[in-house]
């Protein structure tokens, strides 16, 4: 089995780029951890579609990723880097074959990993997929945070219209119909770039506790 060594690691729900991590993002330093070269289609259908990988594939990696301690040695159930010497990415794996997290990795270790995959064979992996994960690739992880707060906080008003009103009036002038939630979604997944951060910015300046418990929430 081949391994990469002393890397660091910030698993999450999605493979976030290196500049999208947050300060409280539990980042590891992983002493070693096995890997793999795959196929471009099979990268893509690991990060965009919800897949079952088979457990001959997946129980090779038991308890081979080490993490660096100051106690005695940590190792992480199922895991694995791979890459389609494009990029690398590394998999976290449920018990059932489930991807449970991701992560991308510091540029410095991607271009050394990068260069040493390039005279290395492609391993073919056997997986079964589910359906399509559903994934808005053109945000960043703060834009979606912030749609999920805005979104919230339209839920809490959806019994009060005209709160609603209000706000959307204060946000973007004239009401175009008098269905208020549409105008506030076509508004929003139509005009995103110019309407996200006038809501956003008008929540957080009129509901500073909401706000402030919601974007903790990860």
């Amino acid at each position: 089995m081949i391994y990469i060594y002393d890397i660091f690691l910030n698993y999450n729900k999605f493979a976030y780029e290196m500049f999208e991590w947050n300060q409280d993002d539990k980042i590891i330093h992983v002493k070693k951890i096995p890997f793999i070269v795959i196929s471009t289609d099979d990268l893509h259908n690991l990060l965009t579609k919800e897949i079952v990988l088979e457990n001959t594939f997946y129980e090779k990696f038991y308890c081979k990723t080490e993490i660096f301690t100051n106690k005695d040695k940590y190792y992480i159930d199922y895991c694995f880097l791979a890459t389609d010497k494009n990029e690398v990415v590394a998999f976290k794996i449920k018990k059932d074959g489930l991807i449970e997290k991701y992560s991308k990795l510091l540029p410095n270790d991607e271009f050394d990993i990068l260069n040493y995959s390039k005279n290395m064979a492609k391993q073919e992996i056997k997986y079964e997929i589910k359906k399509n994960k559903k994934i808005v690739h053109y945000k960043t992880r703060n834009e979606n945070k912030i749609k999920k707060i805005i979104y919230k906080e339209i839920k809490l008003f959806e019994n009060d219209l005209d709160k609603l009103k209000f706000i959307y009036m204060e946000c973007f002038g004239n009401l175009e119909s008098n269905d208020i939630l549409n105008e506030f979604y076509n508004r929003l997944n139509n005009d995103w770039e110019n309407s996200y951060i006038k809501l956003y910015n008008y929540i957080k300046k009129t509901n500073k506790f909401f706000l402030s418990n919601s974007i903790r929430k990860k």
